[in-house]
């Protein structure tokens, strides 16, 4: 078994992390996690600070994240690795992430928001690499990072923060061991803020967490699913010919 610390962040410039103390108390961390909606330089600052990797989504508020003088052209934070619609595995730890930027689209003309046809074919175009990863390494990923939920776990019924549907189906056929994102804020205390989709953890990282990751069988984690790339294709796809899906 592996064992993993790592600081998610999201949403939320917290001071309790943006502080002349973060590497004393988080310098143990493997590595940081953006959930999305944060300025470049509170993740330049993270990585620099901790001398740690950051990985990141960007949100659905991308103006945050713009370089001065050019409005809506999103500024990637230096030294960070974008998981944007990627598959990416961490060469230190062999942890497989991938990562889905951005939300519901709610508003015309908004930089990173996705109609859910528009986010099953991104999606779609990330199969081959996670078909790779299941025939190299035995899985096709360990961490799922998003900005929104999956639909119907921990999002809202409001346009701008209801889940994406395929996002559910990608989990189902993928089978990471955790999911993490933000958008949703939760600023009640009693609330929950890690649910179970399908055997994954899916945690709402708002405006922070400091998690201990377990992953059992590294590097080859045994799932009954077979490698085939037309029926994970198909099934995504049927996300857009049936409409949002709610199975659990």
């Amino acid at each position: 078994m592996m064992k993993l610390k790592v600081l998610a962040v999201t949403d939320e410039v917290d001071p309790r992390i943006y502080s002349t103390s973060v590497r004393d108390r988080m310098g143990d961390v493997d590595f940081v996690v953006s959930c999305g909606d944060l300025p470049a330089t509170y993740l330049e600052y993270l990585t620099d600070s901790l001398h740690k990797d950051v990985y990141y989504v960007l949100g659905n508020h991308a103006e945050e994240l713009t370089r001065e003088g050019q409005r809506g052209v999103p500024r990637h934070p230096m030294g960070c690795i974008d998981l944007g619609f990627r598959v990416v595995r961490d060469k230190r730890t062999g942890i497989i992430f991938a990562g889905l930027p951005g939300s519901p689209k709610y508003l015309e003309h908004a930089p990173v928001q996705f109609t859910e046809k528009q986010m099953t074919w991104r999606i779609l175009r990330m199969v081959p690499r996670l078909i790779w990863n299941r025939l190299r390494y035995g899985r096709f990923l360990d961490i799922l990072v998003s900005h929104s939920p999956p639909r119907d776990v921990g999002d809202r019924e409001d346009p701008a923060h209801r889940g994406f549907a395929v996002i559910r189906s990608l989990i189902r056929w993928t089978n990471p061991t955790y999911q993490l994102h933000g958008h949703v804020h939760l600023y009640d205390r009693s609330q929950g803020n890690c649910s179970t989709l399908h055997g994954t953890d899916v945690i709402n990282v708002y405006p922070f967490q400091k998690l201990e990751l377990q992953f059992d069988g590294l590097p080859h984690r045994d799932i009954d699913i077979e490698p085939n790339v037309d029926s994970i294709r198909a099934e995504l796809s049927h996300e857009i010919a049936e409409g949002p899906s709610t199975r659990v």
